[in-house]
């Protein structure tokens, strides 16, 4: 953890301008709320990807929301079930510092198989990544550290957009980092990649291996 702090302070100032524009093109379907269903990218090739799913269904427990999401990659349906825990605490400050005792939580959004949709995904990945895989997605839940890139506390009742920093642990190196953004106004979870230098990781972390 404590090297995980080190690196995000050092790039923290990327961070604070980087924002989620993948904006979604082609309509594939609509959710029971009449959100619609969109490509998992638009840019299947581009150097650093920006990944869009929609939330189809979600649901409250006592202490965290369970999102279904999906989208679409060429014809398959990719998908996975993103848990946020409630109330998460802001990670940066009135000042706009970093607050790293309260910003870095392990699992406080959780990521886990729904099943062949989330080995769609993964074979999704592996094409867009250009890597080996066996598409399928790990049957334990992906557990990132997270840090809280916002100055309030994330109230999930509530119509709004929050960013995080999501550090997946591998078997293939150091912690895989990407920007994620949970809109609970368009109903939708983002991923985008830090850099490329972090796929070999990141597709280890989904695949569990």
């Amino acid at each position: 953890m404590k090297v995980i702090k080190t690196a995000f302070c050092l790039g923290l100032g990327s961070m604070m301008i980087w924002s989620c524009n993948n904006n979604p093109t082609k309509t594939e379907g609509k959710t029971s709320q009449g959100h619609t269903i969109e490509k998992l990218t638009n840019y299947p090739e581009a150097d650093k990807q920006q990944l869009f799913f929609r939330f189809v269904e979600e649901v409250s427990t006592d202490s965290s929301v369970v999102y279904t999401a999906k989208s679409i990659f060429e014809e398959d349906t990719v998908g996975l079930k993103v848990e946020v825990m409630k109330n998460i605490q802001p990670g940066i400050n009135n000042s706009g510092q970093v607050d790293a005792d309260k910003g870095f939580v392990e699992g406080s959004i959780k990521l886990s198989s729904i099943g062949a949709e989330s080995d769609n995904f993964v074979k999704a990945l592996g094409k867009m990544f250009k890597l080996p895989t066996e598409g399928k997605m790990t049957s334990d839940a992906v557990l990132p550290t997270v840090f809280s890139s916002n100055k309030d506390v994330v109230d999930l009742s509530k119509n709004g957009t929050y960013s995080f920093k999501l550090f997946f642990e591998n078997a293939k190196g150091e912690p895989a980092e990407v920007f994620a953004t949970v809109d609970t106004y368009r109903k939708a979870f983002e991923v985008t990649e830090k850099d490329s230098t972090f796929r070999v990781q990141l597709l280890s972390a989904f695949e569990g291996k």
